[in-house]
């Protein structure tokens, strides 16, 4: 149990430890052990017991994560993934007025924000940083601090791999592989034009400056394309990258262990992620 507790991030072996306590005094006299019945029962009376209490879609997803590690640890079949706890959740997520709500940005989107690049930048070496930063966080379905720092003096981002990442505590990195593609716009075409326009720098996004791309700067570039596009750029985030990978590898037939593969999810998390109803 020791290696097992180590294998997951502290915060998360906490979260997941108290949706399991919840669980379990719900199940408390009923044959879980034994009865797949019983486990559903239980599992639906502690969905409605959190929808009852106004918990937000994307908690709920995150503690229906944790019920699935915890079924997996008891060599349980793993109900969360029958049929009427996928649906109800999908279902909550598009009623959820309190959780993050973050738009998915479409590959169709994508090429428009590469189109207008040249029109929000102040140079080509500007437009060819953010077309590339932008692919690479789609096809890559990359968090921002994996591609760029949060700050001018703080290290991250990405040189050759991902160094380290919120399911990566302990700094293995990962590599992954972003391949070339003949449908509008290419990963790698892209990467490759900023490349040669690209300036020396401990950072691979860095600036005409040479001051390397952060974060706020990412999230300031994306929300300035897409006023220029006349959509709402309040409702988009730099996660919206990530969740259009994860909502166009469903829409495109993946199945989870690819998905999760795809944005080297750990769990059955990824599933708030999948919200085809807020494309645009």
């Amino acid at each position: 149990m020791p290696l097992i507790h180590s294998s997951i991030a502290p915060s998360t072996w906490k979260a997941y430890g108290k949706a399991w306590e919840e669980w379990c005094l719900l199940a408390d006299g009923k044959p879980v052990g034994s009865s797949e019945d019983a486990r559903m029962q239980v599992t639906m009376a502690f969905l409605s017991k959190m929808h009852a209490m106004g918990v937000s879609g994307s908690v709920a997803c995150n503690r229906v994560s944790a019920l699935a590690f915890h079924f997996k640890l008891q060599g349980w079949p793993d109900s969360t993934k029958h049929f009427l706890v996928s649906q109800l959740l999908k279902g909550w997520r598009r009623t959820d007025k309190h959780g993050d709500n973050r738009r998915p940005i479409s590959f169709e989107l994508l090429v428009s924000l590469v189109k207008a690049a040249e029109s929000v930048c102040d140079s080509k070496y500007e437009a060819a940083l953010t077309s590339a930063a932008f692919c690479l966080a789609f096809f890559g379905a990359m968090r921002v601090s994996e591609i760029v720092p949060t700050a001018l003096n703080k290290p991250g981002g990405l040189r050759i791999r991902i160094c380290k990442s919120k399911t990566d505590q302990d700094g293995r990195g990962t590599w992954f592989p972003i391949f070339a593609i003949n449908k509008g716009i290419c990963p790698l075409t892209l990467t490759r034009n900023y490349m040669r326009f690209r300036k020396d720098g401990s950072q691979f996004f860095i600036h005409e400056n040479g001051l390397p791309l952060v974060s706020g700067q990412f999230l300031a570039i994306l929300r300035r394309t897409l006023s220029l596009l006349g959509l709402p750029a309040a409702e988009f985030g730099t996660h919206s990258f990530r969740i259009g990978a994860a909502t166009e590898a469903s829409r495109a037939g993946l199945f989870e262990s690819e998905i999760q593969r795809v944005g080297r999810w750990r769990s059955r998390c990824f599933t708030r992620y999948i919200r085809p109803d807020l494309l645009l």
